[in-house]
């Protein structure tokens, strides 16, 4: 593949028209991803010689990776529309406001914690569509509903999903699993540290940080300490989910705390007004629906989270459910100037896939609902969903295809080996590199998959270590989440923002850059010690 100045360019030409159109001209996703598919199309089949056999292929796989997403999207639309309809979103926040009035304290409990535990045990953008609802309904500003979950669950996808992308990154490079797993874990410990102030700052700027410093660091620490510690015993498949789950375990203590004792317990989080239009009251209930207590309002989760423990933790469960499988073969490709894509195959578990579990949530809380004597319309249910969910689905299936279009061309490939050219700062790029991936190809697993072997050798070539290039690949990956088109337009959707991804790329980009750069500069100073 020629790698000339202007082939270069010309990779990089999809990327930067949807960085215009959605951050300068704020275009809905929809129109967005469209037209910048039209774009990908047109220069991979003229300037890089990919077949039209080969763009049907490409277009092909763009589909069946989008089904992945898409079937937890509409499921979670359809759970959060239950929600919406009993009461419980509202109830809720009436509950979690009355354990503490402290919206910092909220925040932290719902946009952080909880978010991380669902990214450990869950993943797939479940944090977003869980969370993102809830803070709406605790009252903060739609913005900060979608933007929060979106940086606060990021630190913990590369050994969430019970490690999903860890394992891509570990089978595409050969390195030994311990020594990937140790490197990744201290990076991971220090933005899971970060990421707790990014929130902050996100909802109210400076202000908080002295007052609040304990109770942020407090969680922040906990979490990232207790993945280092399950990773140096071994156990990294479950390392996320745990420290996730005793974040949220903190925080709801230090929220008892206060409420027993008062503001300021040990001067982890001394009480202080919000500021100025950061915040909206709270929405008013349905007049038909009455307020609930908090395990009812939860209920919809609390089923959600047990399903997913038990098929989690019971393997042959999982394994029965996952029997049943729609799978689809994609033939290799190759482009006029020999770039060759090789075969691919996609597997769709019908009963065992994340989508599933949350539609068999979605059920078994409306029949729950139901019986307790709070009714359901489903004409209402089915036409809230239909709306958000169709424009959601064509945003999703035109980034996707721009994403495999740019693999099938080699334009991914030139863009990442274009970088790889850095030298000695090359630990400082590689975090961003796997930034890169996670945004064309939505997920931190493809980003591994796409970038890990060359992330791997380009640190052979440049006598650096391989081991922690690709954890700086990996955690930059994880941090790109905060981005990924996929995960915003679930953010958008779900909190009344659907159209304004731009808007909302622009608030959580500015914290991936910062935290992006600090992994960098930590990769950098690692590598010369």
């Amino acid at each position: 593949m020629p790698a000339d100045p202007w082939r270069l360019g010309a990779a990089s030409l999809p990327l930067v028209f949807l960085l215009v159109v959605l951050l300068g001209l704020r275009w809905p996703g929809s129109r967005a991803g469209l037209a910048a598919l039209a774009l990908t199309v047109l220069l991979a089949v003229t300037a890089f010689g990919l077949p039209v056999r080969a763009a049907a292929t490409a277009m092909g796989r763009a589909v069946a990776l989008s089904v992945d997403v898409l079937y937890i999207i509409w499921t979670a639309l359809a759970l959060y529309q239950i929600a919406e309809l009993t009461g419980a979103i509202r109830g809720i926040g009436e509950a979690i406001a009355r354990l503490t009035e402290d919206h910092i304290l909220q925040l932290l409990i719902i946009g952080f914690a909880f978010a991380s535990f669902l990214q450990g045990v869950e993943g797939f953008g479940v944090p977003v569509a869980v969370t993102a609802p809830l803070l709406l309904g605790l009252g903060f500003r739609p913005l900060d509903a979608a933007a929060v979950p979106l940086v606060a669950h990021s630190w913990a996808v590369t050994l969430g999903t019970l490690a999903t992308g860890f394992q891509a990154l570990r089978a595409v490079t050969g390195l030994p699993a311990r020594e990937l797993a140790w490197s990744i874990a201290p990076l991971g410990a220090v933005t899971a540290f970060a990421t707790g102030f990014a929130v902050m700052h996100l909802h109210a700027g400076w202000r908080p940080m002295r007052r609040a410093f304990g109770a942020i660091a407090l969680m922040g620490a906990t979490m990232g300490g207790v993945q280092l510690l399950l990773v140096w015993w071994g156990n990294w498949i479950i390392a996320t989910s745990v420290a996730g789950m005793i974040g949220l375990v903190v925080g709801l203590q230090l929220a008892r705390w206060t409420r027993r004792f008062g503001a300021g317990i040990g001067g982890l989080l001394p009480e202080w007004p919000p500021p100025e239009g950061r915040r909206e009251p709270p929405r008013p209930p349905a007049p038909a629906v009455s307020s609930m207590s908090f395990h009812l309002a939860f209920l919809p989760y609390y089923v959600l989270l047990v399903l997913v423990g038990v098929v989690t933790f019971v393997p042959r469960l999982g394994s029965a459910l996952s029997a049943v499988r729609i799978t689809m073969q994609f033939p290799p490709a190759t482009t006029s100037f020999g770039w060759i894509t090789d075969a691919a195959q996609a597997a769709l578990p019908i009963f065992g896939h994340p989508g599933a579990l949350i539609l068999y949530a979605s059920v078994l809380s409306a029949v729950l609902f139901t019986r307790l004597g709070y009714r359901i319309p489903l004409g209402v249910l089915w036409r809230s969903t239909v709306r958000q969910g169709v424009p959601t689905s064509i945003t999703i299936l035109a980034l996707v295809g721009v994403a495999m279009l740019m693999v099938y061309s080699g334009m991914t490939y030139l863009l990442a080996a274009g970088l790889a050219r850095a030298g000695r700062v090359f630990p400082f790029l590689s975090p961003f590199i796997g930034v890169l991936g996670a945004v064309i190809t939505g997920s931190n697993t493809n980003s591994n998959v796409l970038f890990g072997a060359l992330q791997r050798d380009a640190a052979v070539l440049l006598r650096q270590n391989p081991v922690l290039i690709a954890a700086l690949q990996t955690v930059g990956a994880s941090l790109g989440s905060m981005i990924t088109p996929a995960k915003v337009v679930l953010a958008t959707v779900t909190t009344g923002l659907a159209g304004q991804e731009g808007a909302v790329m622009r608030v959580t980009g500015r914290y991936l850059l910062v935290m992006t750069a600090l992994l960098g500069i930590l990769g950098l100073g690692w590598s010369l010690f």
